[in-house]
């Protein structure tokens, strides 16, 4: 009893000490600068999310603090806040191999939700309307392959969800829409999620089978009627969030009005298998915007810390 006791006191020491080391980055000159240059007045504001972030995911704090900083500065530079309620964007963990150590290492990855995609479109001044849900049984009357045009205009006969479509149109008239069942959706996610990926194991160190796609499927049904799952974000947390962003990323891929931070946020994103389509170029749309090297950044800011403790005798204060 005593030993675990002083193995949780360990635990708690080094959280502890993880998020005072990286709130000294945050709150270092060379970040802060690079957040004000990015948001201006808002710069406080996303820091201190940022912190309460880090500081209530256990997941983050194994990470390395200057990776978190560098997924956070992307969605600085987007201007998406990082909160889980809004759904707008999210840095999660995964464990990548490393083929060097051959151990499992915690990245943080920023992945973009079906809202910041809405959030990025709208920006360009471009889109009249863009949508993204679920489809419940009887709401599909028809599709046409010739055309793409999706009938969603029948009477819902359940609460049974059949699939999802994203839908925009510009404001020169150009609309499309696409619709992908769960059945497909679902195998899409097991084949190219990182969340299904590699072997999985429960508490107790026991290997979990891999889902297939009815269990995906039942997920995605027990979510629609219960809500998402608390504490958790991508498929496994809201699967059918995840649809929504999947079909709106494809969408917004082949056949949007993509600007610049547009094409760097979907290149960026977790399924690169799907190419953008070609860039429309307009120069009111295409402002010059402000170019951060996170590489160049971590650098200068592991310099300034190692500088300031040459400089200082005592730990800045939480």
């Amino acid at each position: 009893m005593a030993e675990n006791q002083l193995q949780q006191g360990t635990q708690l020491t080094v959280a502890q000490q993880n998020i005072t080391n990286f709130k000294k980055m945050v709150d270092g000159n060379y970040v802060q600068q690079q957040l004000k240059q990015v948001l201006k007045e808002n710069a406080g504001t996303f820091a201190t999310s940022l912190m309460e972030v880090y500081t209530n995911d256990k997941q983050l704090q194994t990470c390395e603090p200057k990776l978190v900083i560098q997924e956070a500065i992307k969605a600085a530079s987007l201007k998406l806040p990082l909160n889980k309620q809004l759904g707008y964007g999210y840095v999660v963990v995964y464990n990548n191999w490393d083929k060097k150590t051959r151990t499992k290492i915690p990245t943080p990855t920023l992945v973009i939700g079906y809202k910041g995609y809405i959030q990025l479109a709208m920006r360009t001044g471009q889109y009249r309307n863009i949508n993204a849900d679920m489809v419940y049984e009887g709401e599909l009357r028809q599709t046409d392959k010739l055309t793409g045009a999706i009938d969603l205009g029948g009477a819902k006969t359940s609460e049974k969800v059949v699939g999802y479509f994203a839908h925009f149109e510009l404001i020169n008239g150009f609309r499309k829409t696409l619709y992908m069942t769960i059945e497909g959706m679902a195998n899409y996610a097991l084949k190219y999620a990182a969340s299904f990926k590699g072997k999985q194991y429960d508490r107790d160190g026991n290997e979990i089978p891999s889902p297939t796609v009815d269990n995906l499927i039942d997920m995605a049904q027990e979510q629609a009627q219960e809500g998402p799952v608390s504490g958790l974000v991508g498929w496994k947390g809201d699967f059918n969030a995840m649809a929504q962003k999947t079909v709106l990323r494809r969408l917004l891929s082949k056949y949007g009005f993509l600007s610049i931070e547009m094409m760097n946020a979907l290149s960026d994103d977790e399924q690169p298998q799907f190419t953008t389509a070609e860039e429309i170029r307009n120069e009111d749309n295409a402002a010059p915007k402000p170019v951060i090297n996170a590489g160049q950044m971590m650098q200068e800011a592991e310099a300034e810390e190692v500088e300031g403790q040459q400089q200082e005798s005592e730990p800045a204060p939480i």
